[in-house]
């Protein structure tokens, strides 16, 4: 006897169907940072490449060398002479002719040039020439925090450092490390921003000279989350800065499950002001080579939704399979 089993669609799967192949409005696609765009190249505000060791202001406990052409009595260097003079906690020095001099507050050129004015009002020297060095600071430090391997002040020492002086000082970066750093320095009011690139051979455009005060705060590069119609929803470390793109997301939790619907992947990006943009694509032709991969930055969200009617195919035929078992195990009538 033959048996012919009748399934019927019920109402809620085929008013699925129906808004499924309805007209939607239209809403403009973004294609978004493509694979083959360049790579961030090293960069730092010009600014900020320009300034100098001597704008560092002295402060109590620093060491100053002074070298005074002509008055030996009044330089702090060479043959039998103390190597440097060490400021008070008051901020002063004590030199021959000019008795206390408050010299903190000041950066070493400005210190030589009050000292050649002083000397000529008070007609100890005629034409006098002061130059002035700051030797050590061991009272002020570059403080460097975040994906470091050994977060820590750093000494400046009375010598020139730069960024990647004092991020090597503290044993360099984590694995996790972003390449765009941020310096806040003390009377700024706006952090400076430094983004080292992925090219080793070009960071030096980017290797800022480093005041004492000045913070290196060094932030983690951050995750990219899958959601939705994949095999393993997870976090994907976005390590070394290297980019990491949708379909290469994808491939990484598993693959995409039947029930995706892949012309309405999007992804949730956050914007400035604690905004999110939804970036809608067409993950199918991304597929095929039809449209350009998108990389993934930062806290971005990949969100592949479900298709309503494959899951509701899919719910179809595992009714239809649970009824062909219950038949041929004689539960059922045929």
């Amino acid at each position: 006897m033959n048996t012919q089993l009748k399934l019927g669609v019920s109402p809620a799967i085929a008013l699925a169907a129906m808004l499924l192949c309805a007209p939607v409005a239209a809403r403009a696609q973004y294609a978004g940072p493509p694979v083959t765009s360049p790579p961030p190249v090293a960069s730092a505000p010009a600014s900020a490449m320009k300034v100098p060791a001597a704008s560092m202001a002295i402060v109590p406990g620093d060491v100053i060398a002074i070298a005074t052409y002509g008055a030996p009595e009044l330089t702090t260097s060479g043959t039998g002479a103390v190597p440097g003079l060490k400021v008070d906690p008051q901020g002063d020095i004590v030199l021959p002719y000019l008795g206390t001099v408050k010299v903190a507050g000041m950066t070493p050129p400005e210190v030589g040039i009050y000292l050649e004015r002083e000397l000529k009002e008070k007609g100890i020297l005629v034409d006098p020439q002061v130059s002035v060095e700051l030797m050590a600071s061991p009272t002020q430090t570059i403080t460097v925090v975040g994906e470091v391997v050994k977060p820590q002040p750093v000494p400046t020492l009375g010598v020139e450092l730069r960024l990647l002086d004092v991020i090597s000082a503290c044993g360099g970066f984590t694995p996790l490390a972003s390449h765009v750093i941020t310096v806040n320095r003390p009377g700024d009011p706006q952090p400076i921003t430094i983004n080292l690139g992925v090219d080793p051979d070009q960071t030096g455009t980017a290797n800022i000279p480093l005041l004492p005060g000045d913070t290196v705060v060094v932030p983690k590069v951050g995750n990219a989350y899958v959601v939705g119609q994949v095999t393993h929803p997870a976090a994907i470390p976005l390590a070394n800065n290297a980019p990491i793109t949708v379909v290469q997301a994808i491939s990484i939790t598993g693959g995409l499950r039947y029930g995706a619907a892949l012309s309405k992947a999007m992804i949730i990006r956050s914007a400035p002001n604690h905004q999110h943009v939804e970036i809608l694509f067409d993950l199918k032709k991304v597929l095929q080579g039809k449209e350009k991969d998108i990389a993934l930055n930062s806290n971005d969200i990949l969100f592949i939704p479900t298709n309503g009617f494959k899951a509701a195919l899919s719910a179809g035929n595992a009714a239809q399979t649970a009824v062909y078992a219950a038949v041929s195990l004689g539960y059922l009538a045929p």
